[in-house]
């Protein structure tokens, strides 16, 4: 996949409307300007690592972000798949010692925006009502946490694949058949939902058989919206 090349010029066009820099004045906004610069990565290649240095923070402008941590045996577990226009590493930023908990690696042919964390800091002490929207964009994510974590811990296998399922599904009807097209690859789907890729195909075929999806490669439709929520 070919990635449009951003100029920093342009990727601040696109940053300064995200929750994360709506708050700062023109003079903030251009002094972050200076801090940052645009990352072009290729497929596979990694920006950086579990226990690096966190000195930015980042902000995709094209393709996707997996973020990931490996096992001393060499098992990777994904954390989670930053798509476009999403930030991730800026909780790290209030920490102390600021290293990296997880490691990132792009998935397609990429390009992120990394925003220096110190100058991000120092416009946010000048800015105390952009502070009120990183808390508020922080307590969102940690409420993601949180009922991911139920759901990991508390929920068997084939619960965390419905559930994946439905946040798939837009708000509609219930029965409404719904196309999903699948984000990633099944096998980091099956990393996502902490199951085997075997376990991900055998319960996907266990619910075509049952009359409640189609597959077609990477979609998934949905031919009973209310049979998969009466599973869940």
């Amino acid at each position: 996949m070919a990635v449009l090349p951003h100029t920093k010029e342009q990727a601040w066009f696109r940053a300064a409307q995200h929750m994360l820099f709506s708050a700062f004045d023109n003079a903030a906004l251009q002094s972050l300007h200076h801090a940052s610069n645009v990352v072009t990565l290729e497929r596979g290649e990694t920006l950086f690592h579990h226990h690096d240095n966190a000195n930015h923070f980042y902000l995709v402008l094209e393709g996707k972000i997996k973020l990931y941590r490996s096992s001393a045996e060499g098992n990777e577990k994904v954390i989670e798949i930053i798509q476009q226009n999403h930030t991730f590493a800026e909780a790290v930023m209030f920490l102390a010692g600021k290293s990296y908990p997880v490691s990132a690696q792009a998935l397609v042919n990429s390009q992120v925006l990394a925003i220096h964390s110190d100058a991000y800091l120092k416009a946010l002490e000048a800015a105390p009502q952009g502070a009120t929207r990183v808390m508020a964009m922080m307590a969102q994510k940690l409420h993601s946490c949180i009922n991911e974590i139920e759901i990991l811990s508390l929920q068997n296998a084939r619960h965390r694949l419905i559930r994946f399922l439905l946040s798939q599904l837009s708000t509609a009807e219930d029965n409404e058949q719904r196309t999903i097209v699948l984000p990633v690859s099944k096998r980091l789907i099956a990393s996502r939902l902490a199951m085997q890729p075997e376990t991900l195909s055998r319960l996907l075929n266990e619910l075509k058989a049952q009359g409640t999806i189609e597959m077609h490669r990477a979609e998934i439709v949905i031919l009973d919206r209310a049979q998969l929520e009466a599973i869940d």
